[in-house]
C-alpha cells in the first residue's frame, strides 16, 4: 500500500476528485497546508509543512488548478525538505475532460474484438478517415488519436499474447503518414495534455515518458487514478461524423513542425520496430498493407510541399531497408484527393464525405 499526502486543504474539488478516484493500492495518510494549522474541511490528520520531511510517505500531491500556483507549491515543499521525485501534480484533474474522453484501448480489444480477419493500425487518419463497417470484409479498428508506431506495435503484441489475432490470417492495414518514423508519442507533451496517452493506461508501458516535460507526473497520475477514472467515465468508441469542409486559403497553410524535423534516434528505433512488426505479422499469416493517408495538398504552402517531398524520400528509404524480406504491399494515397477540398475537414483529415470515398477506394484496391 502506497502512502500519499494531500497539500492544500481547501481545494475541495481537487480533494474530492482525488479521494474518490484514488486506486485501492494507495492510502491518504494526511493533509498539509502552509496557510492553515489544521484540516479545516474534514478534520482529518494534519501534518505541518515543517514536519513533512520526518513523515514516511511515497507521494505528496499539491492541490491547485493553476500550473503557476502548483510550481510555487512544489518549490515550497522542496524548501521544507520534500524530495522533488515525491511531489506529484494532479495533472489528470486540471485539463477538464482530457482523460475522461479517451477510449480504453486494451479493454476495447478484450470486449469488442470478434476475431475479424482484418485489422487496422494507425492514428487519427484511419480512425476518422476509414468507415470500417463499410469495408467489404469484417475489420476491427485498433487505431486511435496520435498513436505512434511503438504503441500500434504494442497493441498488436498484446493481441498476439492474448491469442486474439485472426485464426485464418488476414490483412493488417498500417495507416501511417510519411513522418511516422520520426514520431515518438511518448516524448510529446501535447499528447499528455490532451489525454491521448491515457488511452494506453492498462499497458503501463510509457516508453520514453521521462523525456517529456511532466511525463513522470502524468504516469504517476495514471497509476494512482487511471483505473477508477476509466471505469467511471467508460468512454466508448464511435463512428466519427464530420460534415465540415476545410476553409483555409489554398497555398498558405504550413504543416506541423514534425514535417520539418528529422529525429535520428527515434527514426533508428522505429526502423527496427517496423521491421519486427512486419516480420511478426507475417509469422501470424497476416498480410501487411502499408497505407499513406491523403492530405489536402492544395492547401499547403511551398515550404511545406518541399518538406513533404523530403519526408517522402526518407520514408521510402526506411521502408525499403526495414522490409527486406518482401511481402509488404504499399498504397500511397497522399495525393489522391490533393485538389478535392470538399473531402477534408482540415488540412490533414478527411471529413465524413471524404472518409466514405476513401473507404470505397480501399475496397477497390484491397478487398476486390
Amino acid at each position: 500500500m502506497k502512502k500519499i499526502i494531500l497539500y492544500g486543504v481547501r481545494h475541495i474539488e481537487l480533494r474530492r476528485n482525488i479521494e474518490f478516484f484514488l486506486d485501492d493500492g494507495y492510502e491518504i495518510i494526511g493533509y498539509s497546508d502552509t496557510w492553515y494549522e489544521s484540516d479545516v474541511i474534514d478534520g482529518k490528520r494534519f501534518i505541518p509543512p515543517q514536519q513533512l520531511c520526518d513523515e514516511s510517505f511515497d507521494y505528496i500531491v499539491p492541490l491547485s488548478f493553476k500550473e503557476s500556483v502548483l510550481a510555487d507549491m512544489c518549490n515550497a515543499l522542496q524548501k521544507n525538505g520534500v524530495p522533488g521525485e515525491k511531489i506529484i501534480k494532479p495533472l489528470m484533474f486540471i485539463h477538464q475532460s482530457a482523460e475522461k474522453m479517451q477510449l480504453d484501448l486494451v479493454k476495447d480489444i478484450d470486449e469488442h474484438y470478434q476475431e475479424e480477419p482484418n485489422l487496422i493500425y494507425g492514428l487519427s487518419y484511419s480512425l476518422r478517415g476509414i468507415h470500417k463497417d463499410a469495408l467489404k470484409f469484417p475489420t476491427y479498428d485498433c487505431s486511435w488519436h496520435s498513436l505512434d508506431l511503438y504503441y500500434n506495435f504494442k497493441l498488436f503484441t498484446y493481441m498476439r499474447h492474448q491469442g486474439r489475432l485472426p485464426r485464418q490470417g488476414g490483412r493488417a492495414l498500417l495507416v501511417f503518414p510519411y513522418y511516422i518514423f520520426d514520431y515518438d508519442f511518448s516524448r510529446t507533451v501535447y499528447n499528455y495534455k490532451i489525454g491521448t496517452c491515457f488511452s494506453l493506461w492498462r499497458l503501463d508501458d510509457w516508453h520514453h515518458f521521462q523525456q517529456a516535460p511532466d511525463g513522470a507526473d502524468y504516469v504517476a497520475n495514471y497509476r494512482m487514478f487511471g483505473r477508477k477514472v476509466s471505469e467511471f467515465y467508460h468512454f466508448q468508441r464511435y463512428q466519427h461524423q464530420n460534415g465540415g469542409v476545410y476553409s483555409g486559403e489554398n497555398g498558405t497553410a504550413e504543416l506541423g513542425k514534425l514535417w520539418f524535423r528529422d529525429h535520428e534516434v527515434t527514426a533508428a528505433e522505429n526502423k527496427r520496430l517496423f521491421s519486427q512488426f512486419i516480420r511478426e505479422l507475417r509469422e501470424e499469416d497476416m498480410m501487411p498493407v502499408l497505407i499513406v493517408p491523403p492530405y489536402y495538398m492544395d492547401g499547403i504552402d511551398a515550404q511545406s510541399r518541399a518538406a513533404v517531398s523530403k519526408k517522402r524520400e526518407r520514408f521510402y528509404q526506411i521502408v525499403r531497408e526495414a522490409s527486406t524480406g518482401g511481402g509488404l504491399t504499399i498504397l500511397d494515397y497522399m495525393d489522391i484527393y490533393a485538389h478535392q477540398r470538399m473531402f477534408f475537414t482540415d488540412l490533414t483529415h478527411l471529413n465524413s464525405r471524404g472518409a466514405e470515398a476513401f473507404t470505397e477506394q480501399l475496397n477497390r484496391d484491397i478487398f476486390t
